[in-house]
């Protein structure tokens, strides 16, 4: 992905970048607004953004500087990992093409869609945490509509274990239960023990597989794996959280590994 002076058709133009800096909230289908006083005043809202790869890959360069403190290191494998996920976000078919994505595991052939969410494997420290972290505040920040919350497995845990009542843990699950949510670095967790064991991932994917709910989850190769097994590190889930957990992955997810070793 690189970026050019020129604008080609297809791409954000320098005006709508203007209208973006001044009026963050992203509007799918404007309406007409009315203001409410004594004497309704009808305005027409200035035309939407059209959300391309070119307008998120200039955004998050900057939230991803913003939320590293540091720019985003281009590398040939780091401009491919990030390019596949914005061909996802942007609903681009382009997608469906990418190496990146696992089509095969073990015997099992994969069905990639971009109706499904995403389980990003790969080495630790090169980058999934980092870039699903910038996009999430962007697509926040500006109110895009494939926002995300995002929040990691220990922390879900650490918030587990300070409930007191079964009211704060339904209450618990209920927060999770939204629209669309990035879990980071699952596996390594810990087991939580308030009020009896509990594998709180497990609980909530199981919640969300029922209720049709997308969800985004990265996490590193099996400990100790310097090869970058992506089954391997795929049947951890089976082994952690249980089998239909594990048969579910493929149901739910695009699997899409992060090639390149650690920034850190």
């Amino acid at each position: 992905m690189r970026e050019n002076k020129a604008v080609k058709a297809s791409e954000i133009t320098e005006r709508e970048y203007s209208y973006l800096e001044d009026k963050p909230s992203m509007i799918s289908n404007p309406e007409i607004k009315t203001i409410e006083d004594k004497n309704p005043v009808e305005v027409t809202p200035r035309k939407p953004i059209l959300i391309t790869k070119a307008l998120i890959w200039r955004y998050f360069l900057l939230a991803y500087k913003v939320s590293s403190k540091k720019p985003f290191e281009k590398t040939q494998e780091s401009l491919a990992n990030i390019g596949t996920i914005i061909n996802y976000f942007v609903r681009d078919p382009e997608f469906l093409k990418s190496p990146n994505l696992v089509k095969q595991v073990g015997r099992s052939t994969l069905q990639p869609s971009l109706s499904k969410g995403l389980l990003i494997v790969g080495m630790y420290g090169n980058g999934k945490t980092s870039i699903m972290r910038a996009l999430s505040m962007m697509f926040s920040h500006y109110d895009m509509p494939m926002r995300f919350k995002s929040v990691s497995a220990h922390g879900l845990v650490t918030k587990y274990e300070t409930l007191s009542t079964p009211g704060d843990k339904d209450l618990f699950y209920e927060r999770y239960n939204c629209k669309a949510l990035h879990i980071d670095d699952v596996k390594k967790e810990a087991t939580a023990s308030n009020y009896g064991k509990r594998e709180i991932i497990r609980d909530i994917m199981e919640k969300r597989y029922d209720n049709g709910l997308m969800t985004y989850l990265t996490c590193n190769y099996r400990e100790g794996d310097a090869d970058g097994n992506v089954g391997d590190a795929l049947m951890e889930f089976g082994e952690r959280y249980g089998e239909h957990i594990y048969d579910r992955l493929f149901e739910m997810f695009n699997i899409i590994q992060f090639k390149g070793s650690s920034f850190r």
